[in-house]
């Protein structure tokens, strides 16, 4: 077996890292507003969701995410790498 490359070592996990946020970031964004809202502002998390929806629109659960992804790809590479 041939060992992988070095760069095809960093694109492997900076796109693991960038595809796990792909996914992640509307579960964190729906977890962050229930942390920081004012106590009962929420009756769960499906109300978190539907409030954000209703008054922000579907783009709200990506807010954030440009950082997010700029920070992911070098960091996952990196630790791929080991």
């Amino acid at each position: 077996r041939e060992k992988a490359s070095m760069v095809g070592t960093l694109l492997a996990g900076g796109c693991a890292g960038v595809s796990n946020w792909i996914i992640a970031i509307p579960f964190d964004t729906i977890k962050s507003r229930w942390q920081t809202a004012p106590s009962g502002k929420y009756k769960n998390l499906l109300d978190v969701l539907q409030t954000l929806l209703r008054e922000e629109g579907p783009r709200a659960l990506f807010r954030g995410i440009s950082p997010a992804l700029l920070r992911a790809f070098p960091a996952n590479a990196a630790c791929l790498c080991g």
